[in-house]
């Protein structure tokens, strides 16, 4: 089969769905084609592997995820405070819109860091996420709008961990969960614990 860039997405989703919801070693190559309706060849004509779909998917996150946010965000008048907020802003549009990629490596990153080669690629994502939080936090601290008592890493950290974990409990609870009242409470409660 010949390549082409639409089965490609289609295969990247189809995966990422069944990532999402079975987790990586849960799911097979032949999932994936049941889902998507190709066989093995036409799959493998996209993708060398499993493990290289996973990868791409990685790579999706952080070109569609991590990179638009860092962009957006430095693009966005005003102080650190007032970028922090655009952050959160910009992270529940992107998780409505893209959910199961927003949340596919809070569901994995157990799964998948006994893995040499997966570790290296999620601490990698996770550290270009971390260093531009930190360093909005660094920049509200010389502003003066941060506590000054406050280690601008861990800070950065903590504001991945309680969003990670707030993606977890916002997909655990979507039918009866007021998104807005959700991410405000965080917004709240996050940047009560930054703000002079």
């Amino acid at each position: 089969m010949k390549y082409n860039k639409n089965t490609e997405k289609i295969i990247l989703q189809a995966a990422l769905e069944l990532f999402v919801r079975k987790g990586y070693h849960g799911t097979s190559i032949n999932d994936i084609m049941n889902k998507v309706n190709l066989t093995k060849g036409a799959l493998y004509a996209h993708f060398k592997s499993k493990r290289a779909v996973l990868f791409r998917i990685i790579e999706e996150y952080k070109t569609k995820f991590i990179d638009q946010m860092i962009h957006a965000t430095t693009e966005y008048q005003g102080n650190s405070i007032e970028k922090l907020n655009y952050t959160l802003s910009f992270n529940s549009k992107f998780a409505q819109k893209n959910p199961d990629l927003c949340v596919f490596l809070t569901f994995l990153t157990t799964e998948l860091n006994a893995d040499i080669d997966f570790q290296y690629a999620l601490k990698e994502v996770y550290r270009e996420y971390m260093k531009f939080i930190s360093s909005l936090i660094s920049q509200g601290i010389r502003q003066g709008v941060i506590k000054k008592e406050l280690d601008p890493d861990l800070a950065a950290l903590t504001f991945m961990a309680i969003h990670d974990g707030t993606l977890h409990q916002w997909v655990l609870n979507r039918g009866h969960l007021d998104g807005k009242e959700y991410v405000k409470t965080f917004r709240s409660i996050f940047m009560n614990g930054l703000i002079k």
